[in-house]
């Protein structure tokens, strides 16, 4: 099996692991409420039909 020769982690990134100035900074999770919301409401929307598939089915 071959093995890859590029490094696992970019020296960038590494660079910016290196530097303490940040540690304190606020993590952002860019779109997070609203992937949350739209995982709430397909739960909801299938809960719902599951409910009326339960109350109309014989």
């Amino acid at each position: 099996m071959a093995r890859d020769k590029s490094p696992l982690y970019r020296d960038a990134a590494l660079a910016r692991l290196a530097s303490p100035e940040k540690l304190d900074a606020r993590l952002q999770l860019l779109g997070y409420p609203r992937s949350v919301l739209l995982a709430l409401a397909v739960l909801l929307a299938g809960t719902a039909a599951f409910a009326a598939w339960l109350l109309t089915a014989r």
